[in-house]
């Protein structure tokens, strides 16, 4: 690669190491930070110089912090404050990939319970509002009489079934609400005036 001939010794030793896989974005970084340093001419060198030296020991901190203890002797590499980050996402990492590994937390029976109670009051609950709110002198055949006939009906050949009816009715009227919401209101088209004879 171009400008590797002139890279400081440790992005080389970090190459030779394998380190590049570590963190692919921030490797290229590195090496791209280390040709313009190379090429920097006047004061601007040894601040692009300066800010290689930090990025390049923060790298080899995360790095060995992410595959492990340092073996003794090592030299200790500079916090730069971003141990904390560093330390952060590694625990993020391990309790990601345990979580993996045992699936989700299993739910508590009495919670899962308490649910369903929960929402055979609440199925019931609905019920009686609409029979209350149903039309008083309604024929035989009107759709809001008929809808209570069969609610009533399902309630008593399956409570369980008109549970889950209700809850799924209520998701259905929750969807259509968000809908409405988003749905921009079309205008309403112009009449077309009548040509005159």
């Amino acid at each position: 690669m171009d400008g590797m001939d002139t890279a400081p010794p440790s992005l080389v030793a970090l190459r030779s190491a394998d380190a590049q896989h570590f963190d692919p974005a921030r490797f290229h970084y590195l090496e791209v930070l280390s040709r313009r340093a190379c090429a920097a001419t006047g004061a601007l060198q040894p601040i692009l110089q300066t800010k290689l030296a930090t990025a390049l020991a923060d790298y080899s901190q995360r790095m060995g912090q992410a595959r492990g203890p340092r073996p003794p002797g090592a030299q200790a590499v500079p916090n730069n404050g971003l141990g904390a980050l560093a330390e952060l996402n590694h625990y993020i990492r391990h309790t990601t990939q345990q979580g993996h590994h045992h699936g989700p937390r299993p739910e508590l029976k009495s919670v899962r319970g308490f649910r369903e109670v929960w929402s055979k009051i609440a199925a019931i609950d609905h019920m009686d509002q609409a029979m209350v709110r149903g039309p008083e002198n309604a024929g035989p055949l009107n759709p809001h009489m008929l809808v209570l006939r069969s609610l009533a009906l399902m309630r008593q050949l399956s409570p369980d079934y008109l549970q889950r009816f209700l809850s799924h009715v209520d998701s259905l009227l929750w969807l259509d609400q968000e809908n409405q919401k988003h749905t921009p209101a079309e205008a309403k088209p112009a009449r077309r005036s009548r040509a005159k004879k």
